[in-house]
């Protein structure tokens, strides 16, 4: 049976130290290596082609974003996953868009970081159970929120955009919209939230667990 070999990018021993014990319990996955950085990691990828990245994104002098496009770059079949304690919803929709195959935080199982492990790269992105049901609180309670405000899917999709600071041109390049029609949905969020401006708009956002 061939292994899963499998790379690990994560600067705390503790972690790195754990994540290789479990590896090398298991008949399937074989490590190849643990680096602490993200050029070493980068340059790893590239000399021993591993099946699995196992990537912190919180690195010295640098981040795990940089890894993960430089791997998905050069070689989308490796299966990426993040484990990391950031649980922030903007991170986990960036690594998904990047193509991260998993998300998980670090107080993850020893079950779901080897459900990720033995994932396939064509497999659904898979997220912490945790992290999944917070999303999915979130999901109905933006549900709610838009049809009680009467905002439609695609303006609760441009107000995180909006209170980022993002202008009209860069979230139009990010949501394949004119910038006409981003300024038009700008308008109604303004008028339907009864605000004036960007800063009300994200005190406003703030307040209502919309960010």
């Amino acid at each position: 049976m061939d292994k899963k070999r499998v790379l690990i990018c994560e600067d705390h021993a503790i972690i790195s130290d754990g994540l290789q014990l479990l590896i090398n319990t298991q008949p399937d996955l074989a490590l190849l290596e643990s680096v602490q950085q993200a050029d070493d990691a980068i340059r790893s990828i590239a000399q021993v082609r591993p099946d699995v990245l196992v990537l912190d994104l919180n690195l010295k002098g640098s981040d795990g974003f940089s890894v993960l496009k430089a791997s998905k770059n050069s070689y989308p079949e490796i299966v990426v996953i993040i484990l990391t304690m950031y649980r922030d919803e903007l991170l986990i929709e960036q690594a998904q868009k990047m193509g991260a195959n998993a998300y998980l935080e670090k107080s993850a199982g020893k079950e779901e970081l080897l459900q990720a492990m033995r994932m396939r790269p064509t497999d659904p992105f898979l997220l912490s159970r945790s992290l999944k049901a917070e999303e999915e609180a979130r999901r109905k309670f933006r549900d709610h929120f838009a049809g009680k405000m009467k905002l439609t899917r695609r303006e609760m999709e441009i107000i995180p955009h909006l209170v980022n600071g993002n202008t009209s041109n860069e979230i139009a390049g990010e949501l394949n919209l004119s910038p006409l029609t981003v300024e038009t949905h700008r308008k109604n969020i303004f008028k339907k939230l009864k605000i004036g401006n960007v800063v009300d708009l994200v005190n406003f956002a703030h307040e209502n667990h919309l960010v």
